[in-house]
C-alpha cells in the first residue's frame, strides 16, 4: 500500500531481463514480473531531487463516539503506518480513490479504488475478504495480487489490526471511480501465473505467519519489529532483491538502489552506535545521519506516513533495527574499469547518474572540472571518509578503500570531456549549484540571519567578516553548512533544503564576500 512499490529503478530491469535472456526461458520472466511489475518507475519522470514525488491530504471523517470512535481512529492510525494513501491516491486526487498509473516494460498497471463506495470500491467486501486480501494477497473474487502490494508483510499482522483498518476503510469519503483494468500483454497479465512465485516465496516461507513477539525481548523492540516487518514494511525498499524478485532476507535492510536514489543500510551494521534520537530526527526532520536531507521517496515515506506516529513507536523501531544482524552482500570483485563500473552501477549510480543530493553527475564535465582541482587523492579521500550528504563510502559498507578507488575511477574517466567543455556545458549555466539558485535560497532562507548578521553570522557582502571563512575554503563552510557548526544549525534549519540548495547558496554569499575569488565553477 505504499509508494515504497514504486522505487525499484531500471537498472534492475535491464539485469532481470539479461539475465532472462541467459537462461532462455519466458517462465523466468513470469516468476520476475509479479513482484517488480509495480516497481519500474520512469526514471525520466523522477522529480526533482529533495521534492517529494507527490503529497497527499488524508480526508476528515466523522469518527462518531463511543469504543467504534476508538476502533476507527486506531485504524486510521495503523492505516497512516502502512502508508496506504501514497499509492492509492493520484496526485490532485481523491485520497484512496485509485488509478495511480505504473509503467514497466510489459505495460501499465493501475492502483485500485480503496474507498467505501459499493460498485467501485470495497464497500462489499466483508471483513473477512478485507483480512485475505491484506494477510493472504487474495481478492474476494479468488485472484492473486501482484505481491508489490506487500501482503508478504502485511501478514504479520495480528486480525484485530486488519480489522481495525477495515472499520477506518468504512468511513472514509467513498469515492465512485472505475478502477482501471491492467495494460499488460498476454501472458502477464494472469494473475493465476502468480502462484508459481507464491510457491517459491510466500506459500512455503518462513517469514510467512502472524507476527509472534520474542519474549526474550523488551515491549519496545517488539513493537519495532511488529512494525518495521509489518505494516512499515521497510526491507521492501531497504533489502536487496534476487533474480526472482523476492527479498534477501540474510541481506536483511543491508540497503538497495530505489527509483534512481540509495536506500541506505539501516541495519546494526550501520545503526547500531547511532543515538535513536539521530534516528527519530530521519523520521521527524528529514534529517539524514550526516546532517543532509532525506530526498526522493523515503520523503514521502516521511511525509505520508512516519510523521504520524507516536514518538514512542518511531523509538521502537529505532530500537529494532539497531539489533538486526544481518550479512552484509558482498562488494564487486575485480580490478580495472570493469570493477569500477560494477562498483558505481550498485552503489553509486543512485546519486551519480541523476546529480542526487548535488552529487556531480556522470558524464557532466561541468559539474566536475572544481571537483578535480585539488588532486585525486583528494577525492578519493573525500569518497572514502564522505562529505556533505554522501556517506563515507557511499554506503558501501563491504567496499575497501581500493575499491572505492576504482567506482572514482571510473566516475572520472566518463566525466572529463574534452578540454573547454566545463565551460561550455549546458549542465552548468542549469546546474541545481549555480549562484543564480544561491541568490534566491539566500534571500528566502538565509536572509534572516545573514542580512543583517543576527547569531553572529557573517552578513552578506561583508569582506572583512567572510576573509578568514574564505580561507578554510569552500568545501569546509558546505560541509559546516550541510552538517551544522557551532551555533549554525543543519542545512541552515531549512529541513525542505536539497544538499545542492545549501551549496548553491553558499557558494552566493562566498561570491558576494570575496574580494577577487570566482566560486561559479565550484
Amino acid at each position: 500500500m505504499t509508494n515504497v512499490t514504486l522505487f525499484y529503478s531500471s537498472s534492475l530491469w535491464q539485469g532481470l531481463l539479461a539475465r532472462a535472456a541467459q537462461l532462455g526461458a519466458l517462465l523466468t520472466l513470469i516468476l520476475v514480473f509479479p513482484l517488480t511489475a509495480f516497481a519500474q518507475d520512469q526514471i525520466d519522470n523522477t522529480p526533482e531531487k529533495g521534492a517529494m514525488p507527490h503529497e497527499v491530504t488524508y480526508p476528515t471523517i466523522d469518527y462518531g463516539t463511543g469504543p467504534e470512535a476508538e476502533r476507527i481512529k486506531r485504524g486510521e492510525y495503523l492505516a497512516k503506518a502502512g502508508d496506504c494513501i501514497a499509492c492509492h491516491t493520484v496526485p490532485g486526487g481523491k485520497a484512496f480513490a485509485g488509478g495511480l498509473p505504473v509503467e514497466t516494460p510489459f505495460g501499465t498497471i493501475y492502483a485500485p479504488n480503496i474507498t467505501p463506495d459499493k460498485e467501485t470500491g470495497i464497500g462489499n467486501w466483508t471483513e473477512d475478504e478485507f483480512d485475505r486480501a491484506m494477510r493472504e494477497g487474495i481478492n474476494p473474487h479468488g485472484e492473486f495480487l501482484f505481491p508489490v502490494f506487500p501482503y508478504v508483510f502485511y501478514d504479520k499482522l495480528s486480525r484485530q489490526d486488519v480489522d481495525d483498518i477495515k472499520a477506518y476503510m468504512d468511513k472514509i469519503p467513498a469515492v465512485h471511480l472505475e478502477n482501471k483494468a491492467l495494460d499488460m500483454p498476454w501472458p502477464f497479465n494472469m494473475r493465476i501465473l502468480q502462484s508459481f512465485w507464491r510457491f517459491m516465496f510466500f506459500d512455503f516461507s518462513s517469514y510467512k505467519g502472524e507476527f509472534v513477539p520474542d519474549t526474550t525481548q523488551s515491549q519496545e523492540w517488539n513493537r519495532g519489529a511488529y512494525l518495521v516487518e509489518g505494516l512499515g514494511h521497510c526491507a521492501m525498499c531497504h533489502t536487496p532483491i534476487n533474480a526472482m524478485g523476492s527479498w534477501e532476507r540474510k541481506y536483511d535492510l543491508t540497503g538497495a538502489t530505489v527509483q534512481g536514489y540509495r536506500a541506505p543500510n539501516i541495519s546494526a551494521s550501520r545503526t547500531k552506535d547511532i543515538p535513536i534520537d539521530e534516528i527519530v530526527d530521519v523520521f521527524l526532520k528529514d534529517k539524514t545521519f550526516q546532517g543532509g536531507q532525506v530526498q526522493g521517496p523515503m520523503l514521502e515515506v516521511n511525509h505520508d506516513s512516519l510523521r504520524y506516529l507516536t514518538v514512542a513507536d518511531l523509538k521502537a523501531i529505532a530500537t529494532y533495527i539497531k539489533t538486526v544482524e544481518s550479512e552484509l552482500p558482498p562488494s564487486p570483485h575485480g580490478t580495472g574499469e570493469k570493477a569500477g563500473k560494477a562498483i558505481y552501477e550498485q552503489y553509486c549510480a543512485g546519486c551519480h547518474t541523476m546529480g542526487g543530493g548535488g552529487a556531480p553527475k556522470l558524464g557532466d564535465p561541468g559539474q566536475w572540472v572544481a571537483l578535480l582541482k585539488p588532486g585525486m587523492p583528494k577525492v578519493y579521500d573525500n569518497a572514502i571518509q564522505g562529505i556533505g550528504g554522501m556517506p563515507p563510502r557511499g554506503n558501501c559498507d563491504t567496499c575497501s578503500d581500493e575499491q572505492v578507488k576504482l567506482a572514482v575511477d571510473y566516475l572520472v574517466e566518463h566525466s572529463r570531456g574534452e578540454p573547454g567543455a566545463a565551460q561550455s556545458s549546458p549542465a552548468l549555466t542549469q546546474s541545481p549549484t549555480s549562484i543564480a539558485r544561491g541568490k534566491q535560497v539566500y534571500e528566502e532562507v538565509c536572509s534572516v540571519c545573514h542580512q543583517e548578521g543576527k547569531l553572529g553570522s557573517p552578513r552578506l557582502g561583508d569582506k572583512a567578516e567572510w576573509a578568514p571563512l574564505l580561507k578554510k575554503n569552500l568545501d569546509v563552510l558546505v560541509r559546516h553548512s550541510i552538517e551544522g557548526y557551532k551555533g549554525h544549525p543543519p542545512m541552515g534549519a531549512c529541513y525542505q533544503c536539497s544538499d545542492a540548495d545549501v551549496i548553491a547558496a553558499v557558494k552566493y554569499m562566498a561570491q558576494e564576500g570575496s574580494n577577487n575569488e570566482d566560486y561559479r565553477l565550484w
